[in-house]
């Protein structure tokens, strides 16, 4: 082969191995970061965790409502060097489906992002708060999440309280019969975890404030309501019990009431 011809054929055989290589998504090489999603990490904040009766008073609001003043940093990395947006959510254990709060964090250069967000958590309203932090490319590319969880609770507490029962002194079957319990909490209703009534029988049933359940009328307004279909029954006076627990685990004073069940 002369030497043109083996220099040709050099040519050829690079060529081959350029397109192989570009060919291989292992292969060495330029590296194409295009519509790669940016990614979060070192997730820090604070408080992680807070107790209602540890608050100043510049920390409550009328005696019902903690203020928690959050504080957030994250590390994003982006190979596209387009980041739009780093956001966050704080979500409620009681609907996880809606936020509590939601915010953005603003860079603070060398890829790290923080945000300060004062929460507003009810009083009564103990459990888990779950912060995500989430970023948003130029493209739409979602990052991954970094998730924290902030611990809210009330501390000692004090114990819900059956305030009345409503419901008749006599039943004449077949009939329905409804009763509601009057329940208040010191450490406001959404503390109030549940509430049962205990039939004579020694069954226990939920008792509902949600505004639909068993016929009961408006939600959180404390009046919970249980209803049983009552087509006979032998004649005489039964009892039932009535008590409440809070999601501090304190419960309420168990509360009786007799009904009389007449005769034809």
């Amino acid at each position: 082969m002369t030497k043109r011809g083996r220099g040709a054929a050099l040519s050829a055989l690079l060529l081959l191995n350029v397109l192989w290589l570009a060919s291989c998504d292992s292969a060495p090489g330029i590296y194409d970061s295009v519509g790669v999603p940016p990614r979060v990490a070192n997730l820090s904040f604070s408080p992680d965790s807070v107790v209602f009766e540890n608050l100043g008073p510049d920390d409550i609001i009328g005696d019902s409502v903690a203020l928690i003043d959050l504080s957030m940093d994250v590390r994003v990395v982006d190979d596209d060097n387009d980041v739009d947006s780093v956001l966050y959510v704080v979500n409620s254990p009681f609907d996880p489906f809606t936020p509590l709060v939601r915010g953005v964090l603003v860079s603070t250069g060398s890829g790290t992002y923080h945000a300060d967000k004062r929460v507003a958590i009810k009083r009564g309203n103990e459990g888990r708060y779950t912060l995500v932090v989430y970023a948003i490319d130029a493209e739409g590319n979602l990052s991954n999440q970094a998730r924290g969880i902030l611990d809210y609770s009330l501390g000692t507490g004090r114990a819900p309280v059956i305030e009345s029962i409503e419901a008749p002194d006599s039943i004449l079957p077949p009939t329905t019969l409804r009763l509601i319990a009057v329940v208040s909490d010191p450490d406001g209703l959404g503390n109030i975890a549940r509430v049962v009534v205990m039939t004579p029988n020694g069954s226990t049933f939920d008792m509902y404030d949600d505004g639909k359940t068993l016929g009961d009328e408006t939600p959180g307004d404390g009046r919970y309501t249980a209803r049983f279909d009552v087509p006979s029954a032998e004649p005489g006076t039964f009892t039932f019990r009535f008590q409440a627990f809070d999601r501090s685990g304190l419960s309420s004073e168990i509360v009786s009431k007799d009904i009389t069940v007449r005769g034809i």
